[in-house]
């Protein structure tokens, strides 16, 4: 049973209205119509709602990108708006790492090519992705896969032997979830919604609370 979970929110956010991660993880739609998405935006609001849940059901919460447990309702605006690098991020969760009681949740969203302009992409839907001898995360890996089918977003698959950095050199169960593509205008309609983000943040509540040291009575009112 995890008593912590780690929490990667990966990718730049907003400082003084700029956004963190220049030329990369984000996309300006020129058609169907004119729509701007951050990654790192969306991940930021996804990580806050997920952190708020467990920290109501007692879980111990580290963010992993400021570097700081999290122990109240925060907002996505609060977290660190900075590009922090992948081995920080790493080296700060494996630091609060116990072995076999912490889970890394790493929340991203999903892109086809490499500009960050143009029209809409044809591909959508949502991954988990895990590593080799996943065990537990393949398990919470294929929860939460079917948990994606009640919501708007579509179940693609869960990836195995994937050999993502924060998979890779982490030293606990991990899972990186990939919730839908900000290239597609549907999807990133969607991500960008805050009844999106509580979905999505719910589903890999739902995923995970089977595997969590959650005391009998506690929870959010």
């Amino acid at each position: 049973m995890f008593d912590r979970v780690i929490i990667d929110y990966g990718h730049g956010g907003m400082i003084d209205e700029k956004y963190q991660t220049p030329g990369g993880k984000q996309y300006h739609f020129t058609e169907p119509e004119v729509l701007s998405i951050f990654e790192g935006v969306f991940n930021r609001g996804v990580a806050s709602k997920l952190m708020t849940i467990l920290s109501g059901f007692g879980i111990e919460v580290f963010d992993c990108v400021e570097d700081c447990y999290v122990t109240e309702t925060v907002m996505p605006e609060e977290l660190e708006q900075r590009d922090v690098s992948l081995t920080t991020r790493v080296r700060n969760a494996n630091r609060e790492n116990k072995r076999g009681k912490t889970l890394f949740i790493s929340i991203h969203a999903n892109a086809i090519g490499n500009s960050i302009r143009g029209p809409s992409q044809s591909a959508r839907g949502a991954s988990v992705f895990v590593y080799r001898n996943a065990g537990t995360a393949g398990e919470i890996a294929q929860k939460l896969l079917s948990r994606y089918s009640e919501t708007s977003l579509k179940p693609r698959r869960v990836v195995e032997n994937k050999s993502f950095y924060v998979l890779r050199k982490t030293a606990m169960p991990a899972l990186l979830s990939e919730n839908g593509f900000f290239t597609n205008i549907d999807d990133a309609k969607y991500l960008l919604t805050e009844e999106a983000q509580w979905e999505i943040a719910d589903a890999h509540f739902d995923a995970i609370k089977d595997f969590l040291d959650i005391e009998e009575g506690s929870g959010l009112v």
